[in-house]
């Protein structure tokens, strides 16, 4: 399955007899063109104006459709990340039953801390951390097999220069201490939750504030590796090329957002942030 959290709010759901009868766009919808099932988030309309809460927010419902039934639309040309297929899609008029579709506010069907909604965030862009380093490790790797064959405007090889030497040394340290981070903390939160402990606001700061904080981390270590590389990083033929396009845009996800840091620091000083997860 794939999806988009971005809801549909321009035609988006009405109600029909059995479900509703669904149509917009969405986009981000990683991985669509392998899906079998499409989750579309969509705003509640009755006649021409949306349904609202009495909050006066529109009501929103999400929607499994059969990915059979969406068309994809050519959109994902992009600086990096390309292999993540996040095309657009679009839906015209699908019928959804109501047995394929729930409201976010539902409680969870299934109890435990993985369903936890106020942790959710949490684990979803702990995942997102996790591929930031991973594009950052590869980075290294690759410049580490680069230094070993290649010079820039002398015939010194880059590994044996004093300062592409620092340069890594300093890119190794950026991204261990990173992982590090976002592991003792998102796993300190997983631990306290499955214990059933009632207060988790401080395990939930560290663990958003390590991820947020990975993911920018994981550039700056990137962004060393590849000045220090000189002219050879400009390169499409290099690795290093690659993994710096893809750093960039992966640091551009939600749980790359710097309000996360101002989240963070109002907790940090005994305020309660307003958004969600926290």
């Amino acid at each position: 399955m794939c999806g988009s959290p971005a809801r549909s709010g321009r035609r988006g759901a009405r109600r029909v007899e059995g479900g509703h009868r669904i149509e917009g766009r969405w986009n981000f919808a990683s991985g669509v063109t392998h899906a079998i099932w499409l989750m579309c988030p969509c705003v509640l309309w009755e006649g021409d104006k949306p349904v609202r809460a009495p909050s006066g927010a529109p009501v929103t419902r999400i929607f499994w459709v059969p990915a059979r039934d969406a068309e994809i639309v050519d959109t994902w040309h992009v600086l990096g990340l390309r292999g993540s297929g996040s095309y657009d899609f679009t839906l015209a008029g699908v019928f959804v039953p109501d047995s394929h579709s729930v409201s976010p506010t539902d409680p969870p069907r299934d109890g435990g801390v993985l369903y936890d909604p106020r942790l959710n965030l949490s684990w979803i862009w702990t995942a997102t951390a996790a591929n930031a380093l991973g594009i950052a490790r590869g980075a290294l790797d690759a410049f580490t097999e680069l230094a070993g064959t290649s010079t820039t405007m002398s015939t010194e090889p880059l590994r044996d220069r004093t300062l592409v030497q620092a340069r890594v040394a300093e890119a190794e340290a950026i991204l261990s201490a990173a992982r590090a981070y976002v592991q003792v903390a998102a796993g300190d939160l997983w631990t306290r939750a499955g214990q059933g402990q009632s207060d988790l606001d401080a395990a939930i700061v560290q663990a958003r504030l390590a991820i947020t904080h990975t993911l920018h981390e994981a550039v700056r270590s990137v962004d060393l590796l590849f000045h220090a590389a000189g002219t050879n990083a400009i390169y499409e033929h290099n690795r290093l090329e690659r993994h710096f396009r893809d750093i960039h845009v992966a640091v551009q996800h939600a749980a790359g957002l710097p309000a996360h840091m101002q989240a963070a620091g109002k907790a940090l000083l005994g305020l309660r942030p307003d958004d969600p997860g926290w």
